[in-house]
Order: C-alpha cells, then sequence, then structure tokens
C-alpha cells in the first residue's frame, strides 16, 4: 500500500498552544490514527486480517467472518480489542479462553508496521522542540496512552521514529485494566501514573468520546481530524477505528479546544 507521509506539525503547534501557559505540565497523545493517519489504512489493517488471524490462530474461530464478528461487536462497546475479547471470554463467547499478553505480542509480530507506517522526523523534531520551551521550574511531560497492548504501541512509535525517551510515559490499555478509555478511571490512571492532574494537562485525540470524557475531567483538548481543510479524505478514512465506532470527530463541539 501506498503510506501518506503526514507530517502533523498542526498537531504539534495545536498541544503547543494548549500548552503554552504555566498551568500545563502534561501533554498525552492517543496513537491510533492520531500519530499516524488514519488514511494510511493501518487501522483497516490490524483490526481486519490481523485482529481476524490471531482470533482463528489464538482463539480457535473457524473462519475470519465469524472472528471479526464478535471482535467488532465486543469493540463498539468497549472500544478495545483486549479489552472487548476480555469480556467476551468471560461471557463464553469465545471458543478457547482469551489470554491477555497474547494480543500484544501478536499484533507486534505480525502487523505489517513498515507498509503502512512512515518515520516522521518533523514530527519528532517539533516534538523535541516542545520539550525544549520548557523550564526547569515548569519541565513539561510528553506522555502516550493506547487502548492497544503497550508493546504494539512501542512498535508504532519505532516505525514513526519516535523514540522512546521523548515521553515520560507509555501506557497500554493492560495498564489501565479493567478500564479503558473513554472511562475515566482509565484517564486518572494515567494522570496518577505520570503524576499530573485534569487541570495541568492536555490529551491530544481522534476520538470524540474520548475527548468528552478528557473534557469532563477538566483536561485541555486537541481533536486531531485529518480531513480538516481537504475534501477528498473521506473515503480513505473509512476504515479509522472512530468510523467504526460511529465516533467521527466534530471541530464544533465544545468538548474541542483545538482542532
Amino acid at each position: 500500500p501506498t503510506r501518506p507521509v503526514v507530517v502533523r506539525p498542526a498537531m504539534a503547534a495545536a498541544a503547543a498552544r494548549c500548552a503554552e501557559t504555566n498551568t500545563i505540565d502534561t501533554v498525552i497523545f492517543d496513537v491510533d490514527d492520531t500519530l499516524y493517519p488514519a488514511s494510511s489504512g493501518f487501522s483497516a489493517h490490524r483490526n481486519g486480517p490481523v485482529a481476524g488471524r490471531f482470533m482463528v490462530e489464538r482463539l480457535g474461530f473457524a473462519t475470519m467472518r465469524e472472528a471479526l464478528d464478535v471482535r467488532n461487536e465486543y469493540f463498539r462497546k468497549y472500544h478495545s480489542t483486549l479489552k472487548g475479547l476480555a469480556v467476551a471470554t468471560r461471557e463464553g463467547r469465545l471458543p478457547k479462553p482469551f489470554v491477555e499478553s497474547e494480543l500484544g505480542d501478536y499484533w507486534a509480530d505480525h502487523c505489517d508496521f513498515e507498509s503502512f507506517l512512515t518515520p516522521n522526523a518533523t514530527f519528532a523534531a517539533d516534538l523535541r522542540a516542545l520539550l525544549g520551551r520548557t523550564s526547569a521550574s515548569n519541565r513539561l511531560k510528553l506522555v502516550v496512552f493506547t487502548n492497544a497492548p503497550r508493546k504494539y504501541g512501542l512498535e508504532c512509535l519505532r516505525a514513526l521514529g519516535l523514540d522512546e525517551s521523548l515521553f515520560e510515559c507509555i501506557v497500554g490499555v493492560e495498564d489501565v485494566m479493567p478500564h479503558c478509555k473513554p472511562e475515566p478511571e482509565a484517564f486518572e490512571t494515567v494522570l496518577r501514573m505520570c503524576g499530573s492532574s485534569p487541570e495541568r494537562c492536555v490529551m491530544v485525540e481522534d476520538s470524540m468520546k474520548n475527548v468528552r470524557a478528557c473534557k469532563a475531567l477538566g483536561m485541555r483538548t486537541v481533536l486531531v481530524d485529518e480531513r480538516l481543510g481537504t475534501t477528498t479524505l473521506d473515503d480513505a478514512t473509512g476504515g479509522s477505528e472512530a468510523t467504526l465506532l460511529g465516533d467521527v470527530a466534530k471541530v464544533d463541539d465544545p468538548a474541542v479546544d483545538v482542532a
């Protein structure tokens, strides 16, 4: 597949605008369809053939269609494949028990990161510049929080050329279970982990449900919508997680501070 190079300067600039006051000490970034463009097709790849093969090979489903029907049913309820499958196994919906640690290993090993994701040196430089604007008395922390397994998230960062050292914390969904985004308890756990509080935090997200949840907690919010400024991407972003969840970005929503 063709890999679109979306340089994301607007996202870094938006985060910088939200963090330009001394009251902000933490910027949290989502991963999927935020750190890389939804039009890359990577989410459709991960949530389709890779998730389906995992469920056939590890969970005993007979066909990919049967597997993905169950996966999508629970994903729509819980917004996370890991949490959805954990609930599905407790409810007796899976042929074989789901072992949570296996999903991150499988995705890290079987997702075709290099075919879909492009190293983004400009965005990495923007993040370093954002860190460089802070002082010893007001040190800014960058955090990654994904509703996917942490090992998979680390592979995404590697493929995007974003060094782990840029981030104070890299949080996977297993770190906040039994909760996950958009549950407020998930965000509260992340804030405790990175030593911040809602009023001192900016959340960068492509999901409206997550943006609204963060705003309700008192965070500032940056909505990432690749379609802004173009009329040609609606079809290309159809495989995004937000589309699957009926969670399409609304830049005029009162929960959005910057888009």
